[in-house]
């Protein structure tokens, strides 16, 4: 009996590796007919998976992944990490922290960023122009740090950080 249940297991392990080649040739013929927009949406959409698996695999490793039975469990040491966001003047630059990602923005940049997240009507739309100036001039930070949507928490972290550090002189 044993024996006839290991075929079952090798058929149910290539049946998934059959199904994630079928999806993956599916994906790369449709890649054809997708513009650039389209291509970009996929990308950030990747991204996030890929961030999400990552963080999730920590947390198993780390023995941390659903809550403990006595009651809330506290945010696990690697997301908290992970949502981590600071900002810090240098000599080099504007240095801004978004989890395990450190980058350097130059005074110009941080300004930018600054007149943003006070000049928009609200927080959501603040978000959205913050995504929409990374995306156009500094892709790295996105992409580094796997940031994929308006929505990410480190971007609205960012967003609340940069108020909490900066004024504009007419507010």
């Amino acid at each position: 009996m044993a024996k006839g249940s290991q075929p079952a297991r090798r058929q149910g392990g290539t049946a998934a590796a059959d199904q994630r080649g079928r999806l993956e040739r599916e994906l790369r013929a449709a890649i054809g007919e997708i513009d650039e927009k389209g291509l970009l949406f996929l990308l950030r959409q990747a991204q996030v998976l890929v961030h999400n698996a990552r963080v999730e695999s920590m947390q198993r490793e780390q023995g941390q992944e659903g809550g403990s039975p006595g009651g809330e469990a506290p945010p696990p040491a690697s997301k908290s990490r992970v949502e981590t966001v600071a900002i810090e003047a240098g000599k080099g630059g504007i240095f801004v922290t978004l989890g395990q990602v450190r980058k350097v923005f130059s005074a110009e940049e941080m300004k930018r960023l600054v007149r943003i997240c006070y000049g928009a009507d609200t927080k959501s739309e603040a978000l959205h122009q913050l995504f929409t100036v990374l995306v156009k001039e500094r892709r790295d930070v996105l992409s580094d740090a796997f940031i994929g949507s308006p929505d990410n928490p480190l971007l609205r972290r960012l967003f609340d950080v940069i108020r909490e550090t900066y004024h504009l002189d007419d507010r």
